[in-house]
């Protein structure tokens, strides 16, 4: 019967499990799940991380601070720098991740100097991934906003553009916006370059600069002008050593900065240059053959053409030869030789000297030069003395260049020439034609009835030519406003420099003798330019009378009723 009962038992209930095989399968299942568990956790972890990462991405991808080079500088000639990169920290903000917005902003505000609570919590609110509350966060701010601990704030690190040099050549280097994109001058020109972290050396010299910038505003002060620009060029390489333009503004603040002050006037602004335009005729009636340096043209009597009457301010009762007529700065005298040159023949060299098209300098701020697009008669006589067509400073200095250098027009650049290069030159004057300009230039300043004669350099031989016209207006001319302008080469008997200054409307004052024209306004602020620019050139004062300065230059002019002597007055 036991027997029996022990069999039946077996058969209903299973036998007794082993104690300790039971604990190796309840270890190994337990060892399982820890691992699936652990397997879990780790993905979700992963995951996590790579949203993270995804979002940062993302946040710093819109904001523009993922920048892959750092944004290249910007150098003068000599290596200075004149606009680099400043490392910051960006404080932004993801809304979405933001639990309590109002208490954020309220924690927030206190550390940040453009925003309130009020504005923080309009900003927070927004429906975005991305809101920046401070682009360059001092590390004391930062740390304090580090220990507030609110999820959704971020820091990023990132670059401001700076220019060390405040205002130094500001319409040349331009400026960039909160993203590091170039949106004037040099930094939108060459953003593509700068961007990708290539540096760019321009053709400016920082010490140079600094002079042409104080004469000029010096001369604006003085003669409580609005205004004013210069340019110099290296007549042999096309480079543009200083430009200048005031008033101007400093990059680093170029939000503050009106249009009138951002607006370039040495490159962009349009001018009618008057009597320095009386260089370019000299030079085109020599090089056509419409005229001979001894050739004499009738200035005695007003002359008419169509409803206008051209006069001189100081009149002759005898005919003039060439070079009277550029040092007495005859209008009657100029119009007489364009009208020998010929129409078709002057807008062909003003074409070829580059006064109808726009500069193509490495700026966006150039202008094409007003011209008419049908060449009369009365367009022939007054682009003889710089009315009817209007053009840059730039313009100007290059044309210049071209007529009182080596007879080559040279595309002129803002960028340091590099060995090897070969920029555009056209063949427009004989070599023997340039050197009568000049020497006709240097008689303006150095002889007692030159219009130029407070631009003498002692020993710097400057050649120039002066400019004061009327501002153009609605319906005409304004009487009571003047553009004063002068171009000077230097040295006139081995020419390497081409200055172009110019101011606009000054004011007569009793030091001038009420006089606001280019002759007692700009040829003063070109003689001191020289005088300071001309050792940091490596320009020596020469002996005006030695037989060697004076073979190089044409000494057979006739100036009134005496041989003009070229070295002193």
């Amino acid at each position: 019967m036991n027997t029996s009962l022990r069999k039946l038992r077996h058969l209903i209930l299973p036998p007794r499990p082993d104690p300790a095989r039971s604990r190796r399968i309840a270890e190994g299942r337990l060892l399982i799940c820890c691992l699936v568990a652990l397997g879990i956790f780790i993905s979700i972890g992963v995951r996590i991380v790579g949203l993270a990462d995804a979002n940062a991405n993302t946040r710093l991808a819109n904001s523009g601070a993922a920048v892959t080079a750092e944004r290249g500088r910007i150098l003068d000639r000599k290596g200075r720098l004149l606009a680099g990169n400043l490392p910051i920290t960006i404080l932004h903000a993801d809304p979405s991740e933001i639990m309590d917005i109002q208490a954020a902003a309220t924690k927030l505000a206190p550390l940040l100097n453009d925003h309130d609570q009020a504005s923080l919590t309009k900003l927070l609110s927004k429906e975005t991934r991305y809101v920046e509350l401070d682009r360059q966060l001092p590390p004391k701010r930062h740390a304090q906003i580090l220990q507030l601990g609110i999820p959704g704030v971020y820091f990023a690190k990132g670059a401001t553009r700076v220019y060390p040099r405040d205002h130094a050549a500001a319409h040349i280097l331009g400026y960039v916006d909160t993203d590091n994109y170039g949106i004037a001058g040099i930094e939108k020109s060459m953003n593509t370059k700068l961007a990708a972290g290539q540096d760019v050396t321009l053709s400016v010299d920082l010490g140079l600069q600094a002079v042409m910038r104080r004469e000029i505003q010096r001369q604006i002060d003085s003669f409580e002008a609005i205004g004013g620009a210069g340019v110099l060029l290296d007549i042999q390489t096309g480079e543009m050593l200083a430009v200048a333009s005031l008033p101007d503004f400093n990059p680093n603040k170029f939000s503050l900065a009106s249009d009138d002050v951002r607006f370039n006037r040495a490159t962009k602004g349009l001018y009618e240059m008057g009597s320095t335009f009386k260089v370019l005729n000299t030079a085109i009636a020599l090089e056509s053959g419409a005229a001979t340096t001894n050739q004499r043209f009738e200035v005695s009597k007003p002359m008419r053409i169509s409803r206008f009457t051209i006069t001189d301010f100081h009149p002759h009762n005898k005919p003039l030869n060439v070079p009277e007529i550029l040092v007495y700065s005859s209008n009657i005298g100029s119009a007489r030789m364009a009208e020998a040159i010929g129409a078709q023949t002057q807008r062909t060299f003003m074409d070829k000297l580059g006064l109808l098209d726009r500069l193509d300098l490495e700026l966006p701020e150039t202008s094409r030069p007003l011209s008419p697009t049908r060449w009369h008669r009365t367009t022939t006589v007054t682009v003889s003395y710089g009315h009817g067509i209007s053009i840059s400073p730039a313009h100007l200095a290059s044309a210049v260049a071209a007529a009182s250098g080596n007879g080559l027009w040279i595309q002129p650049t803002l960028l340091k020439r590099q060995t090897g290069d070969s920029p555009l030159r056209l063949r427009v004057f004989s070599e023997q034609t340039a050197r009568a300009v000049r020497s006709m230039m240097r008689l303006v300043v150095s002889h007692e009835d030159g219009t130029g004669n407070n631009a003498e350099a002692r020993g710097y031989m400057v050649g120039g030519k002066t400019g004061t016209a009327e501002k153009i207006k609605i319906g005409g001319y304004n009487k009571k406003a003047n553009l004063a302008t002068f171009v000077a080469t230097f040295p006139v008997h081995d020419p390497r420099y081409v200055i172009v200054i110019l101011v606009d409307e000054p004011k007569g004052q009793k030091h001038s003798y009420g006089y606001a024209t280019a002759g007692w306004v700009v040829a003063p602020a070109v003689r001191r330019i020289v005088e300071q620019i001309a050792p940091m050139l490596g320009v020596l004062p020469v002996d005006e009378k030695s037989p060697l300065i004076r073979q190089k230059l044409l000494l057979d002019f006739t100036i009134g009723d005496e041989e003009a002597t070229l070295a002193s007055y």
